[in-house]
């Protein structure tokens, strides 16, 4: 019975009902749908940064990521490889020769970062083969093959078979040069990589350097879930004593910060949001409860006691919480659904965001986890909007209630 007038209170005044229900679906759906958009931008982010070149975890001699010099190479790298592989979780890995270079070309000189890789274990590990946008994926030339980012082409003014001249410090110290040819243009999506990084033939860097061929620098490790990455880094850690092995949330400066901020910036945008919703949910049900103060009082007049006003007013409160809501929900996931999977393009400002390393397409994501928080979260606020009025009401006395207009 009381549930039935409290459904019938609330379509007396149907304009400033509906006017409630919108205001918290729209509300709701704009705080869902920025938490998913940023937990998406994170997520992609983090994806990035595994399969553009970070990989799950990395293996180096303890001094090498310090100072980047030849002979701070890993003896017998093959061995640990195979080490390494024997893990069940290890989907692939890619041992790596690297040094700092100057690269020369007919217009300019520049810094570089050359990583020497081998072709078909790189693209097991990274996404480096799908980012070609001129040009092929060490094809073409046999000598000395290299590729550049398309940033790069830009700022050398090189184009494809174009002749490039590297120099860099070999085993001894000494410093030697060598020409390469422009096989590939790869464009990775991160602004930052593509500044320095080019990719060559990791026999041909070994054979620059004076390296033997099991004599690496760095190994990196793909596995079958992010989640994985710091225990089964800290397990070979544990195997390789004298090596260094990092997990990608420690090599990726800034990136743990951001993982562990992320989910929490993501809710506190929600809580802003239904704070504010509170408040105007809050004055909007008072209203009603000084409108109908001599209604509210008849009735507890006639024989409704107290606790059933506040239940009364409670129901009220809750149902109109609960049909805008779930809707603002309704409305948020359809949308996340959508634009996930054809993705926001940040146009202008996406140019920004890629070169602080984000992508400038953004596919929002929530999980199922999140929305049940979000539930959650309305439902607490719903309670906390309802006790309000409520109570207000409760404090009437029938007698005072009854006699104003």
């Amino acid at each position: 019975m009381l549930i039935k007038i409290a459904w019938r209170n609330i379509w007396r005044n149907k304009i400033r009902s509906l006017v409630v229900i919108i205001a918290l679906a729209l509300g709701l759906w704009a705080g869902t749908f920025t938490s998913g958009f940023y937990k998406g931008m994170m997520d992609q982010r983090i994806n990035d940064v595994i399969e553009s070149e970070m990989s799950h975890f990395q293996v180096h001699d303890t001094n090498f990521r310090e100072e980047l010099l030849a002979k701070y190479y890993m003896e017998g790298a093959p061995d640990i490889i195979e080490k390494i592989e024997s893990d069940e979780n290890v989907l692939a890995t890619s041992g790596r020769v690297i040094s700092t270079a100057m690269m020369g070309s007919a217009n300019k000189n520049g810094g570089a970062k050359l990583i020497g890789i081998d072709p078909d274990h790189e693209k097991a590990v990274t996404n480096l083969d799908t980012k070609i946008v001129d040009g092929a994926y060490f094809e073409g030339v046999k000598r000395n093959p290299i590729l550049i980012s398309q940033k790069m082409a830009e700022s050398f003014k090189l184009k494809l078979r174009s002749k490039v001249i590297l120099t860099v410090q070999d085993l001894s110290g000494e410093i030697v040069a060598s020409s390469f040819r422009v096989v590939g243009i790869y464009k990775s999506g991160n602004g930052m990589l593509d500044e320095v990084n080019a990719y060559v033939n990791r026999d041909d860097l070994q054979s620059i350097m004076n390296l033997d061929q099991d004599q690496y620098h760095e190994i990196a490790v793909l596995l079958n879930s992010h989640d994985l990455a710091e225990p089964t880094a800290k397990k070979v850690q544990e195997m390789y004593p004298t090596l260094e092995v990092k997990a990608w949330l420690d090599l990726a400066t800034g990136m743990r910060y951001m993982v562990e901020a992320g989910d929490t910036f993501a809710y506190f945008i929600v809580g802003i949001i239904l704070v504010a919703l509170l408040f105007s949910v809050i004055n909007t049900m008072l209203m009603a409860v000084m409108e109908r103060t001599r209604e509210i009082g008849m009735l507890m007049a006639v024989g409704l006691n107290r606790r059933k006003v506040f239940l009364m007013i409670m129901m009220e409160t809750l149902f109109l919480s609960m049909i805008g809501g779930p809707l603002g929900l309704l409305i948020a996931y359809l949308f996340i659904q959508s634009t996930g999977s054809s993705g926001i393009d940040l146009g202008a400002i996406g140019e920004t965001y890629n070169e602080l390393g984000f992508s400038a397409v953004v596919r929002p994501q929530l999980d199922l986890q999140s929305y049940i928080n979000i539930s959650v979260m309305i439902f607490i606020m719903a309670m906390i909007a309802a006790l309000f009025p409520a109570l207000k009401a409760l404090r009437l006395s029938p007698s005072e209630a009854i006699r104003k207009i």
